[in-house]
């Protein structure tokens, strides 16, 4: 995987902008179901993404979070794959923050390692995940996910 970075799982289609959801719950489900429709996941990952919010918050900060399934779902994934949802408006994550990027994440085996790094590089920049939160443009939130610039922000 990390020779094409992460659009070797996330592609153009699964970013979605302008998102509204009523709750967290909505907004997983809305990430799971691009995740079954992507051929990643079965239908029954979608409640494992439902339950580790149960265990442990998946919000990371920065207006991000990261719903994914528990390590019970592994049978679940096909393939690893990312889904990226807009929510300008913002989602309550259940009292740990408003999520106004929600990337649902299934991995096979330990890519989740690698694409949680990569993800990290981008999204620890408060700046430009506000942008995110906010531009109009998939292809632009798409290029800054998938195309770390080389030498920008490696202090």
């Amino acid at each position: 995987m990390s020779d094409e970075g992460l659009s070797k799982v996330l592609s153009r289609s699964d970013v979605i902008l302008g998102c509204r959801a009523s709750s967290m719950t909505e907004a997983i489900k809305f990430a799971g179901q691009r995740l079954v429709d992507r051929g990643s996941v079965t239908v029954d990952y979608v409640d494992a993404m439902l339950k580790r919010e149960e265990v442990v918050s998946t919000y990371l900060g920065n207006g991000v979070a990261l719903p994914h399934g528990v390590s019970e779902s592994k049978q679940d994934i096909k393939t690893t794959g990312i889904v990226v949802a807009q929510y300008p408006g913002g989602v309550d994550w259940g009292g740990e923050g408003t999520a106004h990027l929600v990337v649902g994440l299934a991995a096979v085996g330990d890519e989740h390692v690698q694409v949680l790094s990569q993800l990290a590089e981008i999204l620890q920049d408060t700046e430009l995940c506000e942008h995110l939160w906010t531009t109009d443009d998939a292809d632009y939130l798409y290029d800054r996910l998938c195309d770390v610039p080389d030498g920008e922000n490696n202090d």
